[in-house]
């Protein structure tokens, strides 16, 4: 069921690192919808997580910054982690595993594990050991494969949840017989700027899934902004964190502000730390 009326939702973009957030009171946040850094895979500036990274220096920074989700979730709501299976010279890194283990020692439940389905030939038709595989050991004992999935975990932060629903905030039942299955098969985003931004899509479905209109929307790695760009077009307001300031231009024209209030209601702000 579509929205049924535009409310004021304010729209803010902070400039650090969200391993501490001091602009967010305690208890204060409603859903966290956030993809953090591929581990050993993507470049995405001189600061932040990824490449040259210890694995087991990569899983402590994410934990900093599960800690601090931790404090400002409200109790009884949701978080949404979009990761994937990272790929070494030692072997495959469960990243999907470990954030649950991290997540299980905050008190969080983990309630759902949906298979995020892309479509084949996403990152070219094939990847680097594949290709190795098929062109020059085309042998048993080589067998490499092309990664066309990723998870989205779903948890449950601890206490009592409050939520005032009404009947405006029903589902959809072609909503609901579309996200109900634990495979979603959705395409990649289009967005530049960004070596790994997730579609629309995926925050969309999470935000209805998960949230009413009027409430916060929290993203800790902002990327290109994506999360705030779909929370706006659903009447949730929303927070991201970015911690390179070489994406503050991109952020900005693919959410679509000029740090107004809007005709619409809507109004956007940056800080810099």
């Amino acid at each position: 069921m579509p929205d049924q009326f535009t409310i004021m939702t304010t729209h803010s973009l902070i400039i650090g690192d969200s391993s501490d957030m001091p602009e967010i009171d305690s208890g204060s946040i409603h859903l966290v919808v956030t993809s953090p850094p591929y581990w050993n895979l993507k470049k995405y500036g001189e600061k932040g997580l990824g490449p040259n990274l210890a694995y087991s220096k990569y899983l402590y920074e994410i934990q900093k910054v599960l800690k601090e989700i931790k404090r400002v979730m409200a109790s009884g709501r949701f978080v949404a982690i979009n990761v994937g299976t990272a790929i070494s010279n030692d072997g495959m890194k469960p990243i999907n595993a470990d954030i649950v283990k991290i997540m299980g020692d905050l008190n969080f439940s983990f309630r759902k594990e949906i298979i995020w389905m892309k479509p084949k030939g996403t990152q070219g038709l094939w990847q680097r050991g594949a290709t190795k595989f098929l062109r020059t050991e085309p042998y048993p004992c080589s067998f490499s494969l092309n990664i066309m999935h990723e998870y989205i975990l779903i948890f449950q932060n601890e206490g009592q949840m409050q939520i005032d629903l009404r009947p405006e905030h029903r589902l959809s039942e072609e909503f609901i017989k579309e996200v109900s299955w634990s495979i979603w098969e959705m395409g990649v985003s289009h967005s530049k700027g960004h070596p790994a931004p997730f579609p629309d899509i995926l925050p969309e479905r999470i935000i209805k899934l998960y949230t009413i209109q009027g409430e916060f929307v929290l993203d800790p790695f902002g990327g290109t902004g994506t999360t705030m760009r779909v929370a706006s077009g659903l009447n949730r307001n929303s927070i991201i964190y970015e911690i390179n300031p070489a994406y503050i231009e991109i952020i900005k024209k693919n959410v679509g502000w000029n740090n107004t209030t809007s005709d619409c209601g809507i109004k956007h702000e940056i800080k810099i730390r």
